[in-house]
Formats: C-alpha cells, structure tokens, sequence
C-alpha cells in the first residue's frame, strides 16, 4: 500500500509532505516547531494555515514542475495578517541565496512583508543567509520529532517514514549529501525482522558516528578516509563496511592493510579487526617468529581487553577466525572454501562463562596463517547480539568503539 505521505514524485517534495502533513493533522506540535526553527511573534495555532508550493495566500494549481518553475517555497505556515514563515528544503543539492531573495519578494508582494524563512538541508545555504532564516538540517528535524514520537502518533508515523526514505534512497544510490536521520541502536528482532535495506541505511550512520570518535583515532583510524564507495548485496545477506588507517593512506586497494570492519547480519552484529590476505607489512613472517605459544598470548591480550565490554553487552563473545574463499566474478557473492573459528575464551583456563579450555583451536588458526597455501583471511571481533539493551539504543556506538579498543593489539601485530 502507498504510504500517505507519497504524494510526489520528486525525493524532497516526499520529505517536506511527510513534514507539513505531519504538523497539520497534530496540531499541537505546530507551534512548538514554529518556536524551534527561529520564528518569532507566532499567532495563535487556530489562525494558522499550512500549504505546500503555494505562495502564502494564493491558490495555485498546476504540477511539481510548475512550482519549480515559479521558483515557489516548498511549504508555508502562514495567517490572514501578514505573518509567514517560508520553508525550503533540500535533501541532495544545496540551497542557493537567490532562491531564498525570490521566495522573500514574492511573499512581500501577497502582503507578507516580512517571513521567516527555515531552510532545511544538509549544507547551509550558500553565502550569507537573508534576515530572519534558520538553518536546520534533516537529522535535527528527524531528532526533534523523535522527541515527541512517545505522545504523538503523528511524529511517530514522520519518523518511521524518514527511515524509510532513507532506506529507499540508499538502496536506489540516490545522492544524499550527508545522512537524513539519526543513529539511534540495532533494533532487529522478531516483531523487526532483519531487513537488507535497513541494514544498508544503518551502517552507513554507524559509520559516520564511529569514524568521528577521538578514541579511535588514537589507534590509528581515519577519521576522513573513505568507506565503501558501494554496498551491493540483498535478501538476507549481511552488510559490511569499514573504517580505514591513517596507515593506509594512499594505498590503491583497501585489503593491503588491516581495517576496523562493521558487519550487521541477521544473526547480530560485529565490531572485527580484519587482516586481509595481501596485507602488507611481513605480518605472516611476524606470526612465524612468536611461535605458536606468541600467537595465543597475544589472543589471550585479545580476550582480556575486550572483557568490559562483553560485560556491558549481554549475549557478546569475541570469535577469531580464518576463512578462504573464492569469487566467480568481481561483484559476486563469495564461496566459502573452508573457516574455522573460536571463542578466545577456549585459551582460558578454569573456563570462563561455560566455556571450557581447548587451546588447540587457537594452535588450528595459527597453522593455517602460517603454513597458508592460498587466499586466508584473519580477523578477531567481537559479536553483539540484537537481544543486548545496550545494542538496541545510540550507545551502540560506544560499544563498537570499545570493542576495536581492546582488539588494538592484533592491529599492532599486523602493522609492525
């Protein structure tokens, strides 16, 4: 069924219906808005009147087209006494001065003479904004709606269909300059099934969120390096991304050093160091030299610096393993010729949250690194699962951060 706020056909005429329906049909959250996007001198909620590509006052008709044409604002709150405020919204260019100037004078020629103007976007609009405008951007837009999402049907309805959107034009590479929502947990579960298209809009604010952490930097993260230019996959396939080293800088393929890779899959979520194949570097060498007894104490490291935050996350384990795999073609999915991994608490002896000591499949990972005859690659992560409180808010975030903290020491192995 076509969601009701689809009345267009344009990406940010959707968004700004979903919005203007969205204040018209609660009205208590009008003018409350009103108040957070600058405007001043508001009337009374019962004498103001919303439109969408309409000069304040004036009926027009005609298609999208046409008010693009006429350079009309893209929605306005206005009333019978000369009080207005104009909005203009973009979600993939930005907004240009002059287009704010002409909203201004044609609203002053319908006896508005002096509007607020909100201009929500991404970028703020280029040059020195008019008098009386506010920039706000669609995740400050997504936010203050999700504050009012618990008593109001309405915000609840706007902020799940920006999720959606959202999901619909990462899937369709639509050209989003930024994000248009917000990160706020992992809530896949039986009544929110795993969702590919969710996955993909997910992880792209995960990303953005952890690759702004200062922390991470100081284990060498690239707080401006880029992530994948493209997730490609569907049905039930995990999404994958990752954050590169300042190491890696200048490197034509990302797979020649050790990254911070993000996996959501229908089965939980995992924060992993990865040591791809090609790694550069002489890591392979570096394994030969510790020996067999070297590689477990550095994963026992491993399993000690990720114990806090397996305590703040119910249900989490942290697995290394190895895995070959080949590919038909350049974008198809891999097969999986052999993996083998393990809990690093089977190195642990006396047992550790039922698991018992086996260290011999920590001696198995360490042979096939060693003594490879093709393509393995390495990694250790720790895995969340989506039933953890702390997975399902914002502090996701910090989860996944502390997770490749603790891990750090295998990305010094792998760097030298």
């Amino acid at each position: 069924m076509r969601n009701v706020f689809d009345q267009y056909s344009q990406p940010e005429n959707r968004l700004t219906h979903a919005l203007v329906s969205a204040l018209a049909h609660d009205r208590s959250l009008l003018v409350p808005f009103l108040r957070w996007a600058g405007a001043s001198g508001i009337p009374p909620v019962a004498k103001l009147r919303i439109t969408e590509q309409q000069v304040p006052g004036e009926l027009v008709t005609g298609d999208e087209a046409e008010a693009e044409r006429r350079g009309l604002p893209d929605a306005c709150v206005f009333d019978d006494d000369g009080w207005a405020l104009l909005v203009e919204a973009k979600v993939a260019s930005r907004v240009k001065r002059d287009q704010l100037d002409r909203h201004v004078r044609t609203a002053g020629r319908h006896g508005f003479e002096r509007p607020h103007l909100l201009v929500v976007a991404v970028d703020p609009p280029s040059g020195q904004m008019p008098p009386r405008c506010v920039h706000r951007e669609w995740r400050e837009v997504y936010a203050w709606f999700r504050r009012h999402a618990a008593r109001s049907p309405w915000a609840r309805a706007f902020v799940e269909y920006m999720q959606v959107f959202e999901s619909r034009m990462v899937a369709a590479d639509y050209s989003i300059r930024g994000t248009l929502t917000m990160f706020d947990g992992l809530r896949f579960d039986d009544d929110n099934p795993y969702n590919y298209r969710e996955a993909k809009r997910l992880i792209r604010l995960l990303g953005d969120e952890l690759q702004a952490r200062k922390e991470l930097k100081r284990i060498g993260a690239d707080p401006t390096g880029k992530r994948r230019t493209a997730i490609t996959g569907g049905g039930t396939d995990p999404v994958w991304d990752f954050i590169p080293l300042k190491a890696a800088r200048g490197s034509t393929n990302f797979t020649a050093n050790p990254h911070l890779t993000m996996t959501l899959g229908s089965e939980g979520a995992n924060a992993t160091i990865t040591v791809p194949n090609g790694v550069k570097g002489g890591f392979r060498t570096r394994l030969q030299d510790m020996g067999g007894d070297g590689f477990c104490e550095l994963m026992a490291k491993l399993e000690r610096g990720t114990r806090r935050v397996r305590t703040r996350s119910k249900g989490s384990t942290v697995i290394a393993y190895a895995v070959q795999r080949h590919y038909r073609s350049q974008r198809s999915s891999p097969t999986v010729d052999g993996r083998l991994a393990a809990d690093l608490r089977t190195i642990v002896k006396g047992g550790s949250g039922g698991v018992k000591y086996q260290p011999q499949w920590l001696d198995s990972i360490y042979t096939l690194l060693t003594e490879k005859r093709s393509n393995i690659q390495f990694g250790v992560g720790v895995h969340f699962s989506y039933g953890c409180p702390v997975l399902r808010s914002a502090k996701a975030v910090d989860l996944f951060a502390e997770a490749w903290i603790g891990l750090a020491p295998l990305l010094e192995a792998a760097r030298g």
